[in-house]
């Protein structure tokens, strides 16, 4: 029988215990081929070389679909358990075992009933930045015997289509309960959605064939994620809006979308238009390209828009092992700490003409404030992150500075930041002494030039 096929491991969790006397439970119940599939589709791969590349890859790009950026759904088929929207949220999925409500389990993604009639659930997905789409995750955490067995992803550039709206492109595809949990759509009003989708103009492109996906065992572990990357056709499309087909139903806890935002510069960005901004905000393109630590946040979310609602909406590092165990103050007021400190790397959304205003905001961070902070830049546009990241090209743009807890500090032309005198710059590093965390960083000025598409 394969639940003696091989030896108990010597140490075991309570959790895995469990699921093994469930398996085996079931196995001395079910046919020995059910039983078969059961028990492998409990166990998650090991991260592969491949798995691992992705997500590395995926670190340094924008998940354009992100709710916090305007990332939102606008149809779909089904939402009785739970809805759509959740697939966006930039937070990890949650559980709780003893949270139900009217519908059953609530669950922390998008779930739709159990189909019992022909065709198959589907979403409609609004970026919340038009861009190219270099790979998605797919994540069924907690989704462990009501996932979606397989998914297939589209793309298309509705820019034109949907100039006065989705509802007004949808018609009567459009219902007032999107997003409302024990809802879902008519079968007319499929038919419609459906027939909106097959009249766009140059199609949808296939982003992520038919796939597979397991069930969300590990979901707090992230072995429920499924990287995937897409191909040269659909990376070299420009793409506004995603089509998520379900099949047949199910549940998936969170989709990313990652790629490069791709911002109309006369619109958003020429200074003619809109004057000095925030370069290094994602909503202009920006993006993180590596840094020293994220035990506690990640370097993208210092581009966010708005101050954070905690510190778990910042960038925030561990505790640096190399800080000496006796502080000791240097000649200017410093803790002396040679060579130990954190940074980021960070890309702006346009080449800078030069920098007005840098703003650091050390917003929800009270006691684990960085002590001081340094920035340096670099104008190098066409620089594949690679290069960047080795790069001895930098050079001082604020000199190191003291930072306090819970406070915006405001840096412009002066003693300690000259951004005019800098010149145009494309890249900032920004290092933080020891450790600690930081909300966002601001860099205001005004654009010279796009930043060009650089694929690594």
């Amino acid at each position: 029988p394969p639940w003696k096929a091989a030896p108990a491991r010597r140490s075991m969790s309570t959790a895995t215990m469990s699921l093994r006397r469930a398996v085996i439970f079931r196995c001395r119940h079910a046919a020995p081929q059910r039983c078969h599939l059961r028990l492998a589709s409990t166990t998650a791969p090991s991260a592969s070389p491949e798995d691992e590349a992705l997500r590395l890859k995926f670190a340094q790009l924008t998940d354009l679909a992100d709710s916090g950026i305007g990332g939102r759904p606008v149809f779909a088929t089904d939402e009785w358990f739970a809805t759509a929207d959740n697939l966006l949220n930039p937070k990890p999925p949650t559980f709780d075992p003893d949270a139900f409500c009217e519908q059953g389990k609530v669950m922390d993604g998008w779930e739709t009933r159990r189909r019992r009639l022909p065709g198959h659930d589907w979403c409609l997905l609004r970026l919340g930045l038009p861009g190219h789409v270099h790979g998605l995750e797919v994540d069924t955490a907690f989704f462990t015997g009501n996932q979606v067995p397989a998914v297939r992803v589209w793309g298309a550039d509705l820019t034109g289509v949907v100039d006065q709206g989705e509802a007004a492109w949808l018609g009567e595809g459009a219902r007032d309960s999107l997003g409302v949990q024990g809802t879902a759509s008519t079968q007319a009003q499929v038919d419609v959605a459906a027939a909106a989708c097959a009249a766009v103009p140059g199609g949808w492109t296939e982003l992520v064939p038919m796939t597979r996906l397991r069930p969300g065992y590990g979901g707090d572990t992230g072995a429920s994620i499924h990287r995937l990357a897409v191909g040269p056709e659909g990376r070299a499309r420009r793409l506004t809006h995603l089509r998520v087909d379900a099949h047949p139903d199910g549940g998936i806890a969170r989709l990313r979308a990652y790629g490069l935002a791709s911002c109309d510069f006369a619109r958003v960005l020429d200074p003619a238009v809109v004057g000095a901004i925030d370069l290094l905000s994602a909503l202009h393109g920006a993006r993180a390209l590596g840094c020293s630590d994220s035990h506690y946040g990640d370097p993208r979310n210092l581009l966010r828009p708005g101050r954070g609602a905690n510190m778990g909406e910042g960038w925030e590092t561990a505790r640096n092992p190399r800080r000496p165990p006796v502080m000791e103050r240097d000649e200017e007021g410093f803790v002396r700490m040679p060579g130990v400190c954190d940074w980021a790397v960070l890309r702006l959304g346009a080449v800078a003409e030069s920098l007005e205003e840098l703003r650091i905001d050390t917003a929800h961070f009270r006691g684990n404030y960085p002590e001081s902070v340094t920035v340096e830049g670099l104008c190098e546009p066409a620089a594949p992150s690679g290069e960047v990241l080795a790069s001895s090209a930098w050079r001082p743009l604020l000199k190191r500075t003291r930072l306090g807890p819970d406070a915006e500090h405001s840096f412009k032309a002066g003693e300690a930041f000259d951004g005019k005198g800098f010149g145009p710059v494309t890249h900032l590093r920004v290092s933080i002494y020891p450790d600690g965390g930081i909300m966002r960083v601001r860099a205001i000025g005004k654009a010279k030039e796009p930043m060009p598409m650089v694929e690594d």
